[in-house]
């Protein structure tokens, strides 16, 4: 015997209070049950003015909706730059309006360093390195035979393992 269907609560949109219920998909396909208890909003309008509330830090922020950019004058895709760089910060001398070009050039600008870490160099030759600060060379040297030092020397008519430091 199945078990009967959970009735879905009764919610509102965090925005403009219409009743929210759970969307159809095409194919008639309804709403995960779990979507539809985590969603807050009708649609994506709402979504945008709901986060926007009455805070007296956020309400600033709505001027930049319509914005342009503070450096080049562009209208397209204006972004909020944090002068200080802590996003909690919002006050209004804090803020700044920049497209994403200008915004990238300003943290260039002002000391970022680039996000890749360069490859660090063998502690023996100063190739790049793979694994334990060695290249490959001096790493398997130093797995097979526990010193990346060492290299083959002829000795008589056979070969002779020799730490070379030089």
């Amino acid at each position: 015997m199945p078990m009967p269907k959970k009735a879905d609560p009764e919610k509102a949109c965090g925005s403009c209070g219409t009743p929210l219920t759970r969307r159809r998909f095409s194919g008639g396909r309804l709403e995960d049950r779990g979507v539809f208890l985590r969603r807050r909003f009708c649609n994506r309008a709402c979504m945008a003015t709901g986060y926007l509330s009455d805070d007296p830090s956020t309400t600033y922020l709505r001027r930049f909706l319509k914005a342009a950019c503070e450096s080049c004058g562009s209208t397209e895709r204006i972004g909020v730059h944090h002068m200080d760089e802590d996003r909690t910060n919002n006050s209004p001398e804090n803020l700044r309006t920049l497209c994403p070009r200008c915004h990238t050039t300003w943290h260039w600008q002002n000391g970022k360093q680039p996000w890749r870490k360069q490859s660090p160099s063998c502690t023996v030759c100063g190739k790049p390195a793979k694994r334990l600060g060695l290249c490959e060379t001096h790493r398997s040297r130093f797995l097979r035979h526990g010193s990346p030092y060492l290299v083959k020397r002829r000795n008589g008519s056979g070969w002779q393992l020799v730490e070379d430091r030089g």
